[in-house]
Formats: structure tokens, C-alpha cells, sequence
């Protein structure tokens, strides 16, 4: 990472990301293919958005699928994620790509800031 981006500070940190971790504020997370497994997703996104300094950006990747299943019990479907995304506060979201998934019809990633 430090050879391909040397004017990027990153700071990798083991953590549980459903409860409170001490963080300055940050820039931007990227948060990939996790949301679909917690029951309290809007506490979670609340609890991300709150990491991030007035104007930061959270990158969502996620299965675009209406019904749960074994290895994606809670979806996400990007209709969701913009209520979601707009309930914690974020003031703008836009899909940045789609793709087709061999598991599950569709993966797409989300900018919201």
C-alpha cells in the first residue's frame, strides 16, 4: 500500500465494528461486503458515519438482493441503503459501478457522503 499510494496514511486496526472504537476522524471508510451480516444495520451505519469528519465519505460495497439466504442473511439492496444512508445523516448517495455476481445476481458499490 505505502508503494502504490506513498502520500496515503493508513492505519489497519482489528476491531468489531458494531461497538464504539476510538478514532480521530477520518476521511472515508470502505466498507465491504459486512452489513449484510448484522440484524441491527441502521445502528451500525450510524455508528460508522459518526468516524468521519464533517464531509467524509463511506463506500458501501454490497449484494443487491430483496431476499436473505445463507451466506447473505440480511441484504442490502441499494434502495436500502440509501434510506439507510440518509437516516444516519449522509446528505448525498450515488452508485459508483455494478456488476453481475455469480452468487447473487448483482454487487454494487455506493458512495455516500
Amino acid at each position: 500500500m505505502r508503494q502504490r499510494f506513498p502520500g496515503t496514511a493508513v492505519r489497519y486496526l482489528q476491531a468489531d465494528f458494531t461497538q464504539p472504537v476510538e478514532l480521530p476522524p477520518l476521511d472515508g471508510i470502505v466498507f465491504a461486503n459486512a452489513l449484510h451480516f448484522q440484524v441491527e444495520q441502521e445502528a451500525v451505519v450510524r455508528l460508522l458515519r459518526g468516524y468521519l469528519r464533517p464531509g467524509g465519505r463511506l463506500i458501501l460495497v454490497e449484494y443487491n438482493i430483496e431476499h436473505g439466504n445463507f451466506a447473505v442473511p440480511y441484504p442490502v439492496p441499494f434502495t436500502n441503503w440509501q434510506r439507510m444512508a440518509a437516516g444516519a445523516g449522509f446528505e448525498h448517495t450515488k452508485v459508483l459501478a455494478r456488476r453481475p455476481s455469480s452468487f447473487f445476481h448483482e454487487i454494487y458499490s455506493a458512495l455516500s457522503w
